[in-house]
């Protein structure tokens, strides 16, 4: 018997289960279907017979060519060479003999340029003037006042402190979990926490408990902090800052993206995290989500290099370290 003929008999057999308890919600429930998908098969029995059961064949998968790693260092070496020439500038360069005789497309270039945050004439100008503020200190007024004064001020790690609150989601049974967090504006430095509600003991706490004596180890002082104007920023979690010295800043109203570096943490965290992890583990405490949320967070400021003008290739522990060590 070939596959396609065991999964015809299968289905085949579901509709006969299902004709036999009379009640196709159980059927579904023991071959672990959705009655959508057993209503869909069904149509296709009745209009086809027994042979519409079959598999239906799918359209081959054509997956994109990866760059070897030597094109794409031909490719990201021209572009720091000549910052100004597009990708289908590039393309045709690198079939001459001094650039190794590459084939490559302007969309293919575009492609690796992207992958390294050098899309655009300005990106690529930018990194290489960083470079060139490593090696010989040269940097231009222009992007003195663009890249190196961002829009949020902050020199030095504990300069602004982004915290916010993220909604997790109502896990069974473990309940309503709820992420509070916190990110450096000077090297996207991550601190979070996972409690059952957010309110302003909860937010007191992880300012107190958390954020401050992480600083406090590294060698730092949180000179100011950054929250949107939620109900648990208020009241004791003033207090707190009054006491612990801490100047509170609040968003702009109606411009939440102000807050925009503790924000796209915590979508980073959603994307790299979260939507893997309950994927693949089924929860039963919040310890154990705090514990994988610890081990993500040592990987997120330890290993994971950033591309943005702020880090330029750096983990934020680099930069949060080093600033002790100055």
């Amino acid at each position: 018997m070939t596959l396609e003929d065991s999964v015809r008999h299968h289905r085949l057999m579901l509709m006969q289960r299902a004709a036999q308890l009379g009640n196709v919600t159980r059927a579904c429930q023991e071959a672990g279907i959705s009655r959508t998908l057993f209503y869909r098969w069904r149509q296709r029995l009745l209009r086809y017979g027994p042979e519409g059961l079959r598999p239906r064949p799918t359209r081959p998968t054509r997956w994109p060519r990866q760059a070897t790693p030597a094109l794409e260092h031909a490719v990201l070496a021209y572009a720091l060479l000549w910052p100004t020439h597009g990708p289908a500038r590039i393309a045709v360069q690198l079939r001459q003999p001094r650039w190794g005789r590459w084939r490559i497309s302007a969309s293919g270039v575009y492609g690796i340029l992207k992958r390294h945050g050098l899309q655009t004439r300005w990106e690529r100008l930018t990194r290489l003037e960083a470079r060139a503020l490593d090696v010989q200190g040269l940097l231009t007024e222009r992007t003195r006042r663009r890249v190196v004064r961002p829009h949020v001020a902050a020199d030095q790690p504990g300069d602004l402190v982004c915290v916010d609150a993220f909604y997790v989601g109502k896990l069974k049974g473990v309940g309503k979990v709820w992420q509070l967090t916190a990110c450096d504006a000077a090297c996207s430095y991550a601190i979070a926490t996972l409690v059952p509600r957010v309110t302003q003991a909860t937010a007191t706490a992880f300012l107190r408990t958390h954020v401050v004596p992480t600083y406090q180890r590294a060698g730092h002082q949180v000179r100011a902090v950054l929250t949107d104007g939620g109900p648990e920023f208020y009241g004791r979690f003033l207090t707190a800052c009054r006491a612990l010295g801490i100047e509170h800043r609040r968003t702009k109203p109606r411009h939440a993206w102000t807050n925009g570096f503790v924000e796209r943490l915590q979508g980073t965290i959603l994307s790299e995290l979260w939507r893997v992890a309950f994927r693949r583990t089924y929860y039963t405490s919040v310890a154990q989500l705090e514990r994988d949320l610890q081990a993500y967070l040592r990987f997120y400021n330890r290993e994971r290099p950033h591309q943005g003008y702020r880090l330029l290739g750096r983990t934020p522990a680099t930069l949060f370290a080093g600033r002790k060590a100055g």
